[in-house]
């Protein structure tokens, strides 16, 4: 095969060219740093994995952006 074969070529982009971890932590500091006990990065991340797929069935159709609100909101 050569490249020249494919008319198109796709990758996902989220996490080779976009740190989104690392946004998510920093935009969720507002809420994580209430708590009394500073979470760890890893358990940050860890809390949105357990919210985020529950979110994504019950509102397939929901852009992205407004899942992410809203998964935000069940661990608020």
């Amino acid at each position: 095969m050569k490249l020249t074969d494919f008319k198109a070529l796709t990758f996902d982009w989220y996490g080779t060219l976009i740190d989104w971890e690392t946004g998510m932590v920093e935009a969720l500091k507002p809420l994580t740093s209430k708590v009394e006990r500073k979470l760890l990065r890893d358990e940050i991340l860890a809390a949105h994995a357990r919210h985020e797929p529950s979110q994504q069935v019950q509102t397939p159709a929901k852009l992205y952006r407004d899942l992410l609100t809203t998964a935000k909101r069940t661990f608020s």
